[in-house]
């Protein structure tokens, strides 16, 4: 029971607290303190405005102004190298173009002399195979007098046999001329 009472104490002295309180309004808003509010409020402002452009400011300018300066650094090297790079490129094109026109150019010496060395062994062979021919058609043109001088003997006997069989008479002179004269005919 005593805390009952001592419960009940308590909540008239909020009572009274809360009754001495809400006859005022918010501390911010009572016009007999707003001179003091603006007298702060300008003083504040006054130190805060000193503060940024003494200290802050300049330090943010200095900073920016770096900033501008390196990117125009930055933007003056890429542009440098840029150009350098172009001009990289373009010597780079002209060495390869001179490289693909001495390779070409080598590549033509060497078909020259690869067609050269073609046409001088084609010669070579060319004229061996003709002389090697030349050789062979004279064994021949002399194989076939040796052959038709031969004919000849045969052919002149083979004529004595077959006269003397048919009972025909000629002389050995007749024979052989006449059987000149049809190994000319045939020979030619």
């Amino acid at each position: 029971m005593a805390e009952e009472t001592h419960g009940a104490d308590h909540a008239v002295d909020a009572a009274a607290h809360g009754a001495e309180h809400a006859g005022s309004a918010f501390p911010a808003f009572d016009a007999s303190t707003f001179s003091s509010q603006i007298f702060w409020l300008a003083i504040a402002f006054a130190i805060l405005y000193l503060c940024l452009s003494r200290f802050i400011l300049p330090k943010l300018g200095g900073v920016i102004e770096q900033r501008k300066g390196k990117i125009a650094s930055d933007l003056d090297d890429a542009s440098r190298m840029k150009s350098e790079s172009d001009d990289a490129m373009d010597e780079a094109e002209k060495q390869l173009a001179s490289a693909r026109a001495e390779a070409r150019a080598q590549a033509e010496k060497t078909r020259a002399e690869i067609d050269a060395k073609i046409s001088e062994t084609s010669a070579a062979k060319t004229a061996e195979l003709d002389a090697r021919l030349s050789e062979a058609e004279a064994r021949i043109a002399e194989l076939k007098a040796t052959a038709m001088s031969n004919v000849e003997g045969i052919a002149s006997s083979t004529t004595e046999v077959i006269l003397s069989e048919l009972g025909a008479k000629a002389t050995a002179a007749e024979i052989k001329k006449s059987v000149t004269k049809a190994v000319g005919e045939v020979s030619a």
